[in-house]
């Protein structure tokens, strides 16, 4: 291990306890089966964390702000209200759309006669076409598959959109020259609201410094991991061996990918998010948060003023809103 690469680290060997002791022996030694692709299809065909950072009310609101201005408002209605007013007839594709709730918010827009999301994860897929038929929104369709191997006509989409999920592909440079840009109409937009930090989550040592500095200045209660006793006491880089065996898809190619759109794209509007801190800090403890009480929302207050003043004094930001046209 160097001072910014874990192979394997302690912090590993703690996620791996409480991993078994959620799901069991089968479960982890069945990954060691499976292909690389087989494990990222496991991985997200399974239930998301109930207490990853992205689960507080207020952490989805500073997001609105810094991508919207506005607390209250979505990147959705933003988009469509600031660069698609006038148009009609519109035909959206959106990668990694998981469960879909970004699709059926653009959804709601007479702008798109269509919106296809695609995603390797049927479970996923299944519970996005039933909130979509719950909705009756005819204009939203769900595809299972590999956007990498599935048929898509040239020149036929207005708007693509990867919402935290470009970071999961590899050799982001070739993906969108060879793959992306064909797929969009003359002046198409690109969206982005993605994770660009570093690959693997090799988290930096001044990352770490901070994010375990504000952990141990937190009361207890709010260091009690998710179905657990436990407090958790420290934040360790995961280790890279872990991440190929659990999700070989994770950041593989994170930090290539601002300076590929900036390569291929020219850029409308492009934010810093932030996140630098948070997704390290609330992992497994995010659960403790939720209350609205003065104590927590003062709390909250706090460390995410210290996250804006560390992507302040260093510009870097683990994510990134943005709108690029071809």
């Amino acid at each position: 291990m160097n001072n910014k690469t874990s192979y394997i680290s302690y912090g590993d060997l703690i996620d791996l306890f409480f991993k078994v002791k959620e799901k069991g022996y089968n479960e982890l030694l069945s990954k060691f089966h499976l292909s690389n692709q087989a494990r990222t299809v496991s991985k997200w065909n399974t239930n998301a964390s109930s207490s990853d950072f992205w689960i507080i009310p207020e952490i989805r609101s500073n997001w609105n702000i810094k991508c919207t201005g506005n607390s209250s408002i979505g990147y959705e209605d933003y988009f469509v209200s600031k660069f698609l007013s006038d148009t009609q007839g519109l035909k959206m594709l959106s990668v990694g759309c998981g469960t879909g709730s970004r699709e059926r918010n653009f959804g709601n827009y007479s702008n798109f006669n269509m919106i296809e999301g695609i995603d390797i994860a049927k479970k996923k897929i299944d519970v996005a076409r039933q909130h979509a038929n719950d909705l009756r929104l005819d204009n939203v369709k769900y595809i299972v598959g590999d956007f990498m191997k599935h048929d898509f006509k040239p020149n036929s989409y207005d708007v693509l959109l990867f919402n935290s999920s470009l970071h999961h592909f590899n050799d982001i440079d070739n993906l969108l020259h060879t793959k992306i840009l064909p797929l969009l109409k003359t002046g198409g937009f690109l969206v982005i609201f993605e994770y660009v930090g570093p690959n693997r989550l090799q988290w930096t040592n001044s990352q770490l410094a901070l994010a375990n500095k504000l952990l141990k200045e937190l009361p207890k209660k709010y260091k009690i991991r998710f179905k657990s006793k436990s407090i958790k006491n420290r934040i360790y880089r995961p280790g890279l061996l872990r991440m190929v065996l659990v999700d070989p898809s994770e950041a593989v190619d994170s930090e290539s990918i601002i300076p590929a759109i900036h390569k291929y794209f020219q850029i409308i509007e492009e934010k810093k998010i932030g996140c630098n801190i948070s997704h390290l800090l609330f992992k497994d403890i995010a659960h403790n948060f939720l209350n609205n009480d003065d104590e927590t929302q003062s709390l909250l207050s706090y460390l995410l003023k210290k996250e804006d003043e560390y992507l302040t004094a260093t510009g870097l930001s683990d994510s990134v809103f943005g709108v690029y046209q071809k």
